[in-house]
């Protein structure tokens, strides 16, 4: 085999690796949902107070923030210019007025350490 042709069956293992993990990586808000979250913690702010913190700042010049709100819980999805879910925020209310926030990343499960800018945007909001 020539130099040429090497180099070229490694480019296209390459790019047939990038189109593989695009793939993989675009999911709905429903298939990430179906995934164990990244993190969860419970903060002691009221649920709605915690939700709008959270798309506020969540927003970014290259993402769209999408949030979702029904009695007692809200659902934050956090999408990339092409609409590919980044990650997923699931805040509920608790007893005693407390909440529960739930994130879940394409880019890794509980034992990763993805989602980190999330958790520093939770804990943020749960501050006064």
């Amino acid at each position: 085999m020539t130099f040429r042709s090497v180099f070229g069956v490694l480019a296209l293992g390459v790019i047939v690796g990038v189109i593989v993990g695009a793939l993989a990586a675009c999911q709905s808000p429903g298939e990430l949902a179906q995934k164990p979250p990244t993190w969860s913690a419970t903060y002691q702010v009221p649920w709605q107070t915690m939700a709008n913190c959270i798309v506020a700042r969540s927003q970014g010049p290259l993402v769209t923030v999408t949030p979702t709100f029904t009695s007692g819980r809200a659902q934050v999805v956090v999408t990339n210019p092409a609409g590919a879910v980044l990650g997923s925020f699931d805040i509920r209310q608790t007893s005693g007025g407390a909440s529960e926030v739930a994130y879940r990343s394409i880019y890794g499960g509980p034992d990763t350490s993805a989602g980190g800018d999330a958790r520093d945007i939770a804990d943020r909001c749960a501050r006064p």
